[in-house]
């Protein structure tokens, strides 16, 4: 039986409970097991675990605070009373910005320039940057957009490549002195004058006390993330010889500062930064002179591997509710979904039998929403886990809770409104949006807009595409994509955030008793293909089997538990990488009932993965059973698991 073969079969059967003989589960988080149900968390349950997810430090994919906070996820959902599937392994190239400047070399302005943030996956430049003559290339072309239509703006956002590309020819014979070899300085008439109107055309429902539908047609909804087409090319730029590019966003420096932008775009093949407009302003009145400016951005490039989570908690049906979200992130707006997942899980995980839900519930977590096109993001998911796609009667897509709303102006500048920022839910037409209205308004949560699919906003639209009756729900604050020392935590209602968990909550109660039929009956556009496209790398693995322990210095050490192999005469197999830099001075051990069982010597970990072997002195074997195991890092402690030693295994 192959590795994948394996894991097809842990998705066929975990609804009705046979993962138990591929993962085993800790005594204290069997289901079923007599325990006192876990309420549905308060606000400071919540803004306890966000404020873990980021003092991991910014989740950027395939990074070790992203690999600490997956390890989280998994550890907390087996805590919770969840069976782990086996995991899924996705390659990916990361990319990470390192030393970002720009200077001006010469002349009445010469000195250091403030930069707003670089541009996620450019060409990264050699240590002393790239010089050349700072050029203005003038003003790229506004996209073609209805500001109340949002599918017109989707079609215009998509072609705006084309249209930077005929712009940038057109400068070739506009340009005096020519643009070879220099630093072009672009304004970007971004972001786009939008405003929330723009969802008035899908909405079904607007929960907002003391306001209507038409209050929306005067709220601002400017959005740095709203890229055109979330990517921006840099191809045409190289192409007219310019060794960089300087954009100016129609922002103030505190609301650019740290931005991840584009977040979806591929690698580029020129270095590129982002300056707001006031810094803008002044490099326009600098460039008349083409003076000599430098521009740096240096960055580093690994080869690394990204998992995804499934676990499920089992119910009488076969069918399941899908509850997922991404896990990679910058602060606690991308991407605490995780954490909900986290809270949902120990509130129905832990309901006596008599209160249980009747279908298994699976919560899905999934990386790739940051991480350009390399990642195939909850596609990729669905189509490693197409049975339990199948069983679906409904799913759940949740994303950026908590958000209050802060707004970008020129007569005040950055600064918080006082409001929530507008979280909008797409739903599935038909009972589930009934359910998911009436829920709502009991939830009594203000400024909440259930939208009409198939245009939509949000991950969850596969979905759609795929006949599943799902909800897809966030908010999309400019903040929402921003690096910061606090994670932008100070802009974090945790009040809110418990709410609209409890509202999730009740909506998978409310559809428990409906069918799967009637939940599918009323949207025409609700699809009928599965994904069928898996690029994941199925690893075996299961709570405690992976964790990621933390080795200081920004670096991770990942460790696999493979347990005992016929192959090895019952000795234990490990997988060890490191995730960033090498670690010197690792080992591990076994232990039981605190007595040391077996030990490895000190290692050097590195990038590569490392296949480790424990075995018993004089030959003997390991006793079945549970054990800790311990990782040391130059003697200390930096992770301790436990784990089970079964019967040998022949892979």
């Amino acid at each position: 039986m192959t590795r994948r073969t394996l894991v097809r079969g842990a998705a066929a059967t975990a609804a009705g409970g046979a993962l138990a003989g591929l993962v085993d589960l800790p005594a204290r988080a069997t289901p079923g097991r007599a325990r006192t149900p876990i309420s549905l968390p308060s606000p400071q349950q919540v803004r306890a675990d966000v404020q873990r997810m980021v003092d991991f430090g910014p989740r950027l994919t395939g990074s070790a605070p992203h690999q600490h906070f997956v390890a989280w996820l998994e550890r907390e959902l087996v805590a919770a009373g969840a069976r782990l599937l086996p995991c899924d392994d996705y390659a990916y190239e990361r990319w990470t910005a390192e030393d970002v400047g720009l200077e001006v070399l010469d002349g009445p302005g010469r000195g250091a320039v403030r930069v707003a943030t670089s541009f996620t996956r450019a060409q990264e430049t050699p240590a002393g940057g790239v010089t050349g003559p700072l050029v203005y290339g003038g003003v790229a072309p506004v996209p073609s957009i209805d500001g109340l239509d949002l599918a017109s703006l989707s079609t215009s956002l998509a072609g705006y490549g084309e249209q930077l590309a005929s712009f940038v020819q057109g400068l070739l014979g506009t340009l005096a002195g020519g643009t070879r070899d220099s630093i072009l300085l672009v304004d970007l008439p971004l972001p786009l004058p939008l405003v929330s109107g723009i969802f008035l055309p899908l909405l079904t429902h607007l929960q907002w006390e003391g306001h209507t539908a038409a209050d929306l047609l005067t709220e601002e909804y400017r959005r740095s993330w709203i890229l055109p087409g979330l990517q921006l090319p840099l191809a045409p730029f190289q192409a007219l010889g310019a060794r960089g590019v300087v954009f100016v966003l129609d922002r103030s420096y505190e609301a650019l500062r740290g931005q991840y932008l584009p977040f979806f775009g591929d690698h580029e093949p020129l270095p590129a930064l982002f300056v707001d407009r006031d810094t803008g302003r002044r490099l326009r009145a600098l460039a008349g002179g083409r003076p000599r400016t430098r521009l740096t951005l240096t960055a580093s490039r690994a080869t690394v591997t990204t998992p995804s989570v499934t676990a499920v908690i089992p119910g009488a049906s076969d069918e399941v509710v899908i509850c997922n979200t991404h896990t990679d992130g910058q602060g606690f707006v991308e991407e605490n979904g995780g954490v909900a997942l986290v809270q949902l899980a120990r509130h129905f995980g832990s309901l006596p039998p008599g209160e249980r839900l009747r279908r298994t519930l699976v919560f899905a977590a999934w990386p790739g929403h940051t991480g350009g096109h390399q990642l195939p993001e909850l596609e990729g998911w669905m189509g490693a886990h197409r049975d339990l796609v199948r069983r679906a009667a409904a799913a759940l897509t949740i994303e950026h809770l908590g958000c209050t709303r802060w707004q970008d102006t020129a007569d005040r500048g950055w600064h918080a409104t006082g409001e929530h920022e507008l979280f909008a839910a797409w739903v599935t037409q038909g009972r589930l949006h009934d359910i998911t209205r009436d829920a709502l308004v009991r939830a009594r949560i203000d400024r909440t807009a259930l939208l009409r699919p198939p245009v939509q906003f949000g991950v969850g639209a596969a979905f759609q595409h795929a006949g599943v009756p799902q909800i897809g729900a966030l908010a999309g604050p400019e903040y929402l994509l921003t690096v910061s020392p606090n994670g932008d935590m100070d802009k974090f209602d945790e009040r809110l955030a418990a709410r609209q968990i409890a509202w999730f909550a009740d909506v998978i109660r409310r559809i428990d008793d409906v069918s799967a039929a009637e939940l599918r009956r009323g949207d025409p556009t609700l699809g009928s293909s599965v994904p069928s496209g898996d690029v994941s790398r199925p690893v075996v693995c299961g709570p405690g089997d992976r964790f990621v322990a933390d080795g200081g210095g920004g670096a991770a050490l990942r460790v696999r538990f493979y347990g005992r192999r016929r192959r090895l005469r019952g000795a234990v197999l490990l997988r060890l990488e490191a995730t960033g830099a090498a670690l010197d001075g690792v080992t591990i051990e076994l232990r039981r009932g605190g007595r040391l069982v077996a030990r490895t010597g000190r290692m050097r970990i590195g990038g590569r993965p490392r296949d480790v072997v424990l075995r018993r002195t004089r030959g003997r074997r390991f006793a079945l059973g549970r054990y800790s195991l311990l990782t040391r890092r130059a003697g200390t402690i930096i992770d301790r698991r436990s784990v089970r030693l079964g019967h040998a295994t022949r892979s």
